[in-house]
Formats: C-alpha cells, sequence, structure tokens
C-alpha cells in the first residue's frame, strides 16, 4: 500500500506530461504565455567546439594548444510598437571579444555571461525603407565583411546606441544605407567624463549584370578621451602603444574605414571579394611618440563557396596588414596572431557543412610583428623599449559548430 501511494504523484505527473503533448504547440504557448506584452518569442544560438594551436619564435615567447568552446543562447522576444527585445547569454571568461572559454582547472565549472541585452525599435517610415534604431548592449550596428574585423573583432558588442537606414530604389537597382554608433567605452567613478567611440557610416549597393552586388561604404570612428584612463578591459591586445605606468592609449584615435564587398557567381559557385582600408587620422608625434606613427592597415581577399546549407563548401583567403597605432587594438580581431594591432600575415580556411545546422572548419594563420623592436609586456606596451618580445606567430583552429 505504501509502494502504491508513493507511486501515485509519479503517475498523476507523468498523465500531465502525456496530456500536454497531445495539445498542439500554439496552444502549449498560450498556456505558458508570460504576459500581454510579449507577442511571440523565439529562442536560438549556437554551440561550437574547438581545437585552437598557437606555434611561437622570438624570446620568451611560448607555443600553446587549447581545447576550446563557445556557447551562445537566447531568446529573442516580439513586444508592441515594432519593438524586439534580445537577450542572449555566452561562456567565456568576460572578455570583451570572445565567448570562448577553455578547457582547465581540472574541470571546474565555467561561466555564464550577459552577451546581448538590447531593444530595438523598427518603425515603418517607407514601404522601400527599412530602418532602426537599438539601445542596450547590442550586436554592432555598423555594416561589416569578413575584411572589417580589422577594426571589429566579431564577438566584440557594444554598448550605447545605435542607428540604422537603408532605402531601396528599384528602378536603378540601387540603394543607399547609413549607420550610426554612440558606444561608451568606460565610465570612472573618480572621473567627469566618460570615454566613447562615435562612428557614422554611409554606403551605396548597385545591382550588376550577371546577378552580381557591388556594395561599398566610408566610415569614421571617432574615440573620445581615449587618453584619460584605461578602458577597464579584461583583455589587453597587443599593439597600440601604451603608458607603462597606467596602461592607458599613448595614441589618440580617428579612424577612417573605407570598405567594400563584391559578390558575383562561377556557374553555381558563389564568390565575394572584400577589401578594407583604414588609416588613423588623429595618429600623430607627441613626448611619447618618436618614431614612425604608424596609422595605417588594410584587409583584402576572396570567399569561394558558402557553407551554410547541407552539402555545401567554401574556402576563403586574405591578406592582413595592421601597423601599430592604425585603430584600437582591444576590439580588433582577437585570432590574428595574438590579437590586436602591429601585425602582417595571410589567413586561409576550408570549411563543410555536412547538415544544415553543422559546419566543419579548419582555418590557419601566418603572422609576424610589422614592428619587431616594439614590445608587449603583461599587456602594456612601452614606447621606449626595445626589447624584442613579440615575433612571429603561427594559428591553427579546428571547429565544429552547430547552431540551433
Amino acid at each position: 500500500m505504501r509502494y502504491i501511494l508513493i507511486m501515485k504523484p509519479t503517475f498523476a505527473f507523468l498523465a500531465g506530461l502525456l496530456a500536454l503533448t497531445a495539445v498542439p504547440a500554439s496552444a502549449q504557448l498560450d498556456k505558458l504565455k508570460l504576459s500581454d506584452t510579449i507577442q511571440s518569442m523565439k529562442f536560438g544560438g549556437d554551440l561550437r567546439l574547438r581545437d585552437d594551436v598557437s606555434a611561437k619564435r622570438g624570446t620568451s615567447q611560448v607555443n600553446r594548444g587549447r581545447l576550446r568552446y563557445r556557447l551562445r543562447f537566447g531568446p529573442e522576444i516580439e513586444l508592441p510598437e515594432n519593438l524586439t527585445a534580445t537577450i542572449r547569454l555566452g561562456s567565456g571568461t568576460g572578455e570583451q571579444v570572445s565567448t570562448n572559454q577553455s578547457y582547465d582547472n581540472l574541470g571546474g565549472q565555467k561561466q555564464i555571461w550577459l552577451d546581448l541585452m538590447y531593444l530595438k525599435w523598427k518603425p515603418t517610415l517607407n514601404d522601400d525603407a527599412t530602418t532602426a534604431v537599438s539601445g542596450g548592449r547590442m550586436i554592432n550596428p555598423l555594416w561589416r565583411t569578413y575584411s572589417s574585423d580589422i577594426v571589429w573583432d566579431d564577438d566584440f558588442n557594444p554598448e550605447g546606441f545605435g542607428e540604422s537606414v537603408e532605402w531601396v530604389f528599384p528602378g536603378p537597382e540601387l540603394s543607399v544605407f547609413a549607420n550610426g554608433l554612440q558606444a561608451v567605452t568606460d565610465e570612472d567613478s573618480n572621473s567627469g567624463k566618460n570615454q566613447w567611440v562615435f562612428a557614422q557610416q554611409l554606403g551605396i549597393e548597385k545591382t550588376l549584370p550577371l546577378d552580381s552586388r557591388l556594395r561599398f561604404a566610408g566610415a569614421y570612428h571617432k574615440w573620445s578621451d581615449e587618453n584619460r584612463s584605461d578602458f577597464g578591459q579584461t583583455t589587453v591586445q597587443d599593439g597600440n602603444r601604451r603608458s607603462n605606468a597606467t596602461g592607458r592609449l599613448v595614441s589618440q584615435f580617428g579612424v577612417g574605414e573605407v570598405t567594400a564587398q563584391l559578390t558575383s557567381w562561377i556557374g553555381k559557385i558563389p564568390l565575394n571579394f572584400q577589401g578594407t582600408m583604414i588609416r588613423n587620422f588623429s595618429a600623430r608625434h607627441n613626448d611619447l611618440i618618436q618614431g614612425p606613427v604608424g596609422r595605417d592597415g588594410y584587409q583584402a581577399g576572396l570567399i569561394v563557396g558558402s557553407a551554410k546549407a547541407k552539402g555545401q563548401w567554401e574556402a576563403g583567403y586574405f591578406k592582413k596588414y595592421s601597423q601599430i597605432d592604425s585603430t584600437v587594438a582591444d576590439v580588433a580581431d582577437s585570432d590574428f596572431g595574438d590579437g590586436g594591432t602591429n601585425r602582417v600575415g595571410h589567413i586561409g580556411w576550408i570549411a563543410y557543412a555536412p547538415r544544415d545546422w553543422m559546419v566543419l572548419k579548419v582555418k590557419g594563420f601566418v603572422t609576424d610583428a610589422l614592428d619587431r623592436s616594439f614590445p608587449t609586456v603583461a599587456g602594456v606596451t612601452s614606447p621606449t623599449a626595445t626589447t624584442n618580445l613579440d615575433k612571429a606567430i603561427n594559428r591553427l583552429q579546428i571547429d565544429m559548430s552547430i547552431k540551433f
């Protein structure tokens, strides 16, 4: 009798669960409705497993091999009045340019961070125009290609405000777009000013013969009060001259960027030509910068194919060149060498999608320091030191990614 009494709640729970699964999914969602404000909700994310190996040459350089994972997951919530709320949690160590987490600490539990949290308003102004205004910790609102990571790492999610508008002109098969970003980079309680970055971008896209398209944009990224203190960043990347005493940037940054992308075809195989050129117009000599200023950079290459559906493949090659103070190193690509600036080299990869939701990828980097007399010491660079601590870094990444 006691056994039967214990099992009754279990049977009741199982019966309720079976009854729930027999109800259509839409009805289940109605019963689980969280509030009258939520119009709909969808969840999504991705999981990536990676083997990351770095081979380094130079004084005090140590080879490194890491097994790593990346997990990102969260809801997109549709609200009234053309509002959308996006929330995404991510793995990692709190870096501003990475959600990777290494396998270490004897299998110790790992942290989950707030990766995205923003509101987006998409008002309808015209049938031929799309507009959006965002606020919070958001996906970068600027139009970017792979070559754009010389300025912005793809995992960098700015905190502030973003605006986007694109207007399509059907007759000439032309569209014009503009994007803006106003992001707080640091706030100090003992300072009367916050550090910001203000970015403006204007571009066009033109349809060409043979189903080809050319998209082109110019942008200017102005950093404000960047020399007042450091950014309080979790990770300090190589490059950029910094004060040994405080770690703050020595150079000022007003970075001009020109990016172009030409998409075309060979038969049914897509081709994607990309290029980005940058110049830091605010870089100039001062008491701590006596040698070459080092304010220019570029990245250009080609992607053949597109591994986005089952049975598809792609291959890519890019050349990158980024001088010491061409852009702010701490938000630039974190995979090129050890990330940042003051580096030149080659990037290549091949990828294959065995399923619609899975991609296998092998990617390699062959890099070297541009200015070998410019060292990196515990993340703080000295503009007067002559010890060579940073030379060639070659890197191999093997990934398996799934999306859901």
